[in-house]
């Protein structure tokens, strides 16, 4: 395990995935602080980049860098709380499922497999549209019940490559109970495939989170990268040329869930015994 941490510290994609997942984190927790109040009308509208206003104005004359930062985030709070959410179905269903074996892993694979084929983003829309006000832990929860079906049967079959190993037949011997073994022995072992089922999850959350907000599902109370990108799209700024106001929040939007996928796609080739051979 030490050589192959070793291993992933040099790796390039890693070093680069990780610099930008680090410095959009950073942004988004600093950045709000030098704006205590984003949603003030600071300007005129559509005023463009200067030294004033970094990344301009919008419709209501608010600064677009203000509101990016405050942007960030929310939509890293809507990923995180989607991806803590739906990674800890994915355990109970797919690690102590496969550990418990029988009836229940069967059950449990049965109701996997009918979330997997379940078509995700129109199931998200409508339990979206039912509901009036939503506030950023609303969305993530919307978010986590349709996003965790695949990292449920990747964590299900390393959990199944594991359960008959020497050391977890040891611990049933031993007397340990099942919450025990998955908690001391499983899951300790499968550390990586877990943060890279965390990375892939918490990039499916915000790109969700964006894709609903675009179409006026998003947070009600609060404004996102999604939002941003709704309110630009229904102003007609990009047909009117204001494109301080939406290629910001499409980029960072865009590098960062793929930093997030690239880490994630690093961890895999490096810990998957799998993939390596």
């Amino acid at each position: 395990m030490t050589s192959r941490i070793k291993i992933l510290i040099r790796n390039r994609g890693f070093q680069i995935s990780s610099v930008i997942i680090i410095s959009v984190i950073a942004f988004g927790l600093i950045g709000p602080l030098f704006y205590p109040n984003p949603y003030a009308f600071v300007g005129k509208r559509y005023e463009p980049p200067s030294s004033i206003f970094l990344l301009g104005t919008d419709i209501l004359g608010r600064d677009v860098l203000a509101l990016l930062t405050i942007g960030v985030r929310n939509s890293l709070i809507v990923g995180f709380f989607a991806g803590v959410i739906g990674l800890l179905i994915a355990v109970i269903l797919g690690v102590f499922g496969s550990y418990i074996g029988g009836l229940v892993d069967d059950v449990l694979n049965l109701l996997t497999n009918v979330f997997f084929v379940l078509p995700t983003v129109p199931l998200l829309i409508i339990i979206s549209a039912s509901t009036k006000h939503r506030s950023l832990l609303t969305v993530a929860s919307f978010i986590a019940v349709t996003i965790w079906p695949w990292a449920t049967r990747s964590l299900r079959a390393q959990a199944l490559s594991l359960k008959e190993r020497d050391f977890v037949n040891l611990a049933r011997i031993s007397g340990k109970g099942v919450s025990r073994i998955v908690l001391e022995e499983i899951l300790p072992n499968m550390l990586a495939y877990v943060f890279t089922s965390f990375c892939g999850i918490f990039a499916g959350a915000v790109m969700s989170e964006a894709g609903i907000s675009m179409i006026g599902l998003g947070p009600t109370t609060e404004e996102t990268l999604g939002t941003m990108l709704h309110w630009a799209i229904m102003s007609q700024a990009i047909h009117i040329g204001i494109w301080w106001w939406f290629i910001p929040s499409g980029v960072i939007l865009i590098v960062f869930t793929g930093a997030l996928f690239l880490l994630a796609s690093v961890m895999d080739d490096i810990f998957n015994p799998r993939v390596q051979r």
